[in-house]
């Protein structure tokens, strides 16, 4: 499976333009694309164990629907595992329990009724219940896919509570097999300690306005663990003497490059590279300039490497006026459209958390304008400014925060349509797949 996974994932690189200006300094953007082969017959059942830990805020504001909804969330993970996958199940307000061993699910019985005992408490030590949920998955044997599912509405305000520290921590935990995503809820919990939770371990983010839009994200996140084929891609750019190569997207750093989302079957990860090529680099007109080779390496399932295929770009030198006259390639300038906007929502999250709505308005206006032939970002536009109409701060810095993430960081289809469809989205699409107008509704 691990030889077939490498000779079938494909790297695509494609310029923005295909064409270099003779005699000029110039900036050439160009798409890579991973490609994952269609899921073969059987993929599912073919999976290794997966280890989950279902860490769940019991603090004093998760009472009532919020932790009642939180529960519901979690007797759906538990229903779609299989019996040899391992569950865990940890609670936390100001002190954290372990209610159940990260042990296989033969018989769900015992953890549900462990599910059902989870009542609302006090404060919340979100560091100290994120780490017991990692530590439960630490002696798990194998090299199944393992992570910590953290659900919160609120602030860390008991133990760890530095941001960055506790980051730190789940990129190390990442580093040993035992990834984070995170959930967040309502209109009061840290969504910067969150995203970044995730971010740093190897996990997704996601939040729900309400208790009950958790359940899509919930779906969402065990779709795509049902699907994934490839782990922990790192993405490695080489350019010759005179080019200089920048990361577009807002994707972590990695040792040698960057690292990309995790890789399902039949769909594609994506970044754009910027190269700021020099003049004096450029070959004779004429002439061919070997401009780009980039390297992908990644893990099986069943934690094995795989090392993809490497791919080069060479581009011809041509005269200004033949230059001037090539066609944008339509895929790259999309791509490139979603990580302007990601910017213009970055800009904005500043703007309301300086209580600037005039500065607010000004960027949903300019960027409205800017974006109007896209469908989908029209649409988040949309949501962003009846957000913005209303002056929700709290609101509008989440969403803000998550849009920007997902524009810049997502799984696509590989053969994906220009035009957008809310139907379509929601009715012929899994949902990781999903280009929602909004990240903390449940439906479109």
């Amino acid at each position: 499976m691990n030889a077939h996974l490498s000779l079938c994932t494909t790297v695509i690189l494609t310029a923005r333009r295909s064409g270099l200006a003779a005699g000029a300094d110039q900036v050439v953007d160009v798409l890579v694309r991973i490609q994952a082969p269609d899921a073969p017959a059987g993929h599912v059942a073919e999976r290794p164990p997966q280890a989950l830990a279902l860490v769940i805020d019991r603090s004093g504001s998760m009472a009532g629907r919020p932790l009642a909804e939180a529960r519901r969330c979690a007797e759906y993970v538990i229903g779609q595992l299989r019996p040899t996958d391992a569950v865990s199940l940890v609670q936390f307000d100001n002190r954290v329990q372990r209610l159940w061993p990260a042990v296989p699910l033969s018989d769900a019985a015992p953890l549900r009724a462990a599910l059902a005992s989870v009542h609302a408490g006090g404060n919340t030590d979100l560091h100290g219940g994120w780490r017991e949920g990692a530590d439960t998955l630490a002696d798990v044997q194998g090299h199944g896919l393992k992570r910590v599912i953290l659900l919160s509405d609120g602030q860390a305000n008991e133990g760890l509570t530095d941001a960055d520290a506790i980051a730190a921590q789940c990129a190390d935990w990442a580093a040993r097999g035992i990834t984070t995503s995170t959930y967040g809820l309502g209109n009061d919990f840290n969504e910067g300690l969150m995203v970044a939770m995730a971010r740093a371990g190897g996990g997704n983010a996601y939040y729900g306005d309400s208790a009950e839009d958790l359940m899509e994200p919930f779906q969402q996140e065990l779709e795509l663990l049902g699907n994934l084929c490839l782990r922990e891609l790192h993405l490695a750019a080489d350019v010759p003497d005179g080019v200089v190569v920048e990361m577009v997207n807002d994707l972590p750093k990695a040792e040698r490059g960057w690292r990309l989302p995790d890789l399902a079957w039949g769909t594609e990860a994506w970044a754009v590279l910027r190269l700021k090529v020099a003049a004096g680099a450029l070959p004779a007109h004429g002439g061919l300039l070997s401009l780009l080779r980039v390297n992908v390496e990644s893990v099986s399932l069943e934690g094995e490497p795989v090392q993809l295929e490497r791919a080069g770009l060479a581009l011809p030198v041509m005269g200004a006026a033949a230059h001037a006259a090539l066609a944008d390639d339509e895929l790259v300038s999309r791509r490139l459209a979603e990580l302007s906007a990601a910017a213009v929502l970055t800009r904005m999250r500043a703007a309301v958390a300086q209580g600037d709505w005039d500065g607010v308005d000004r960027l949903l206006a300019q960027a409205e304008r800017q974006f109007a032939g896209n469908e989908w970002l029209a649409a988040v536009l949309r949501a962003m400014h009846s957000m913005a109409d209303e002056r929700s701060r709290e609101r509008l810095m989440k969403e803000s925060l998550y849009a920007s993430g997902k524009l810049g960081s997502r799984l696509a289809e590989k053969d994906e349509l220009a035009v957008y469809s809310p139907a379509m989205e929601w009715s012929e699409k899994p949902a990781y797949l999903r280009r929602k107008p909004s990240q903390g509704k449940g439906s479109a």
